[in-house]
């Protein structure tokens, strides 16, 4: 009988053993997969000038852009077709700011546009202004997307009709400054869609010109004609390969590369917790965030759970509870570190708090007493 019974208890610590590797083993494919830096998902539109971005896509100017005079006026151009009115994701970004996430942008949510900059309240407060304007994205259709921004305001021009104004004014020529980004945030908020034209203007355009401009581009053509101001950058996409995207304009100065590998300007290592209650817009308030706080917390309850059996069957310690929350939040950790060098992951804190979370309550459920009555029997 105590052959029987030695043999019974071995057999299920090896079960148990091999339980506690395929749940480790899950949960560290869906922690870091791809467990690389997948391909830079930006393709050359066939036949024809533009970009096509796939989510994980991102152009970077190979320099900073400093054209523009902070107090002079300035003027954004931009031609794309979104993938869909129901989609969402940085499609450009201008990296000249100490903190990435507040950086100059603008942003598709779904049929609206988000232009978002950064600013100072008093006392000091750095804050993310908003300019949002419905409608602007129907389905599959191009867009000519317009900012004209003076002393006294800015001015949106959709396909060369005025849509909104807002109160930036001549802030746009102070934002539209740094490391160009198109497709990408300089963090992470890929968009899908085309971009087929860019160009930056450091005179005013008058409503006329606008208009001009948003047909020619909407035909594939140069956007100014003789006789009206020239960009100070522009990009055609005309070259229809290769991974470089030339400045078009009299400056020639600032090119974009198109990385083989998809990788973000800026990372964070372990983002705060209470980072992501500061915006409603990619923050606390969104689905997304509470169904990965949902996720992260069901991960690791199995992994709590089986641990701490594990440890009170193998009698590893005299504390296998607490042993296995421990060893979850170094697991935690551990994924959360790594994810720090995988641009489609995030590293996080609050991550880092719900697995632990996790792994409480899965070694709350364990119990000693019915496997050793099992194994006694």
């Amino acid at each position: 009988m105590a052959g029987s019974k030695e043999a019974r208890h071995k057999a299920f610590i090896r079960f148990w053993s091999l339980c506690c590797i395929v749940v480790l083993g899950v949960i560290l494919v869906a922690g870091l997969w791809p467990f690389c830096a997948p391909e830079n998902q930006v393709q050359w539109l066939p036949g024809q000038n533009g970009l096509q971005f796939g989510g994980r896509g991102i152009a970077i100017g190979e320099s900073p852009f400093h054209e523009l005079s902070p107090a002079g006026p300035a003027v954004l151009e931009i031609c794309l077709r979104p993938a869909g009115s129901s989609g969402s994701g940085t499609i450009l970004a201008f990296d000249d700011f100490p903190n990435p996430n507040y950086v100059f942008a603008l942003r598709q949510f779904n049929g609206s546009l988000a232009v978002q900059r950064p600013n100072h309240e008093p006392p000091g407060n750095l804050v993310r202004e908003w300019w949002a304007t419905r409608g602007v994205f129907s389905g599959k259709e191009p867009v000519v997307l317009t900012i004209a921004s003076t002393q006294d305001k800015a001015t949106l021009y959709v396909n060369g009709a005025q849509v909104s104004e807002s109160k930036f004014h001549n802030d746009l020529a102070r934002d539209l400054s740094g490391t160009l980004v198109l497709g990408s945030s300089v963090v992470q908020d890929g968009w899908r869609g085309q971009i087929t034209g860019v160009a930056i203007y450091s005179s005013l355009l008058t409503p006329a010109e606008i208009e001009h401009h948003a047909s020619r581009w909407l035909q594939g053509q140069t956007p100014f004609a003789e006789g009206e101001p020239l960009p100070v950058a522009l990009y055609r996409f005309n070259e229809r390969a290769g991974d470089t995207v030339y400045d078009a304009s009299a400056h020639a100065r600032d090119s974009l590369q198109i990385p083989p590998r998809y990788r973000l300007v800026h990372r964070e290592f372990l983002t705060p917790v209470w980072a992501q209650y500061r915006s409603r817009w990619d923050g606390w308030m969104t689905r997304s965030y509470w169904s990965d706080v949902a996720l992260n917390v069901a991960g690791f309850i199995p992994f709590g759970y089986f641990f701490a059996t594990w440890f009170f069957l193998i009698r590893f310690t005299s504390r296998p509870r607490l042993t296995a929350l421990l060893l979850g939040m170094l697991v935690s950790f551990v994924i959360e570190s790594v994810q720090y060098f995988l641009p489609t992951r995030d590293s996080s804190m609050t991550d880092l708090l719900t697995n632990t979370i996790g792994t409480a309550l899965g070694v709350a459920l364990s119990r000693k007493a019915p496997f050793e009555d099992w194994i006694a029997s």
